[in-house]
């Protein structure tokens, strides 16, 4: 199998020593070329998100796709049904995971399911909504977390410190937010608040991601 990973980021950045496609033939790529549909086995990009349009690069393809797209679902994409594309959450900490959390069209689950055994990674699949499972948990908390602190309930160090202690999370909601990215998560609170007010991000986690 010929895997190809497209990133602008360097595959050490994405997932530090544990790269989880060890014994795969593998390419990295920061931008899709000609060719890349017709030669690999797979394609993985991560680009989706924050450049949705590039999903047009895939309009013809026949090998299974997964990008990386936890805000903008396959519906939002337009993608026609019979293209095998699945999105999964590529989210820092979350891709890390010995685990693929991923959501695609019932006609292709079972190719998707039989590539990940192929890759020996262990996977669930979801409904096709923004943030998945983890994401969209994560950045309530996250957003919780600001809340309190501008309500001066108490400080970041402090709010941290309390919810690993107190619920065993490896990360603080602070910290959290650091390692993914404020803007990641601003950007899922904001779409998914567009149908359901209980997402509406703090004032002070939209004041952090602007500075």
């Amino acid at each position: 199998m010929h895997l190809l990973l497209i990133s602008t980021q360097p595959v050490s950045q994405l997932f530090g020593k544990e790269f989880p496609f060890a014994g795969v033939d593998c390419s990295f790529r920061t931008e899709l070329q000609k060719d890349d549909l017709l030669h690999a086995d797979c394609i993985i990009d991560l680009r989706i998100d924050s450049q949705p349009e590039l999903i047009s690069q895939y309009s013809s393809a026949k090998v299974p796709v997964l990008i990386g797209s936890v805000v903008y679902t396959l519906s939002d994409l337009s993608l026609p049904e019979q293209l095998p594309v699945a999105r999964f959450n590529h989210w820092p900490g979350f891709i890390q995971r010995n685990c693929i959390e991923f959501a695609v069209a019932e006609m292709h689950a079972e190719r998707f399911e039989h590539l990940f055994q192929q890759l020996h990674l262990p996977f669930f699949k979801t409904a096709d909504v923004p943030g998945f499972v983890s994401a969209r948990t994560v950045s309530m908390i996250i957003n919780e977390a600001f809340l309190a602190l501008q309500e001066a309930v108490s400080s970041e160090e402090e709010i941290d410190t309390a919810m690993k202690l107190g619920t065993s999370y490896p990360m603080g909601p602070f910290e959290w937010s650091e390692s993914i990215g404020s803007e990641k998560v601003l950007q899922l609170l904001q779409k998914l608040s567009a149908v359901n007010h209980r997402y509406e991000p703090a004032f002070s986690l939209t004041q952090t991601t602007q500075r």
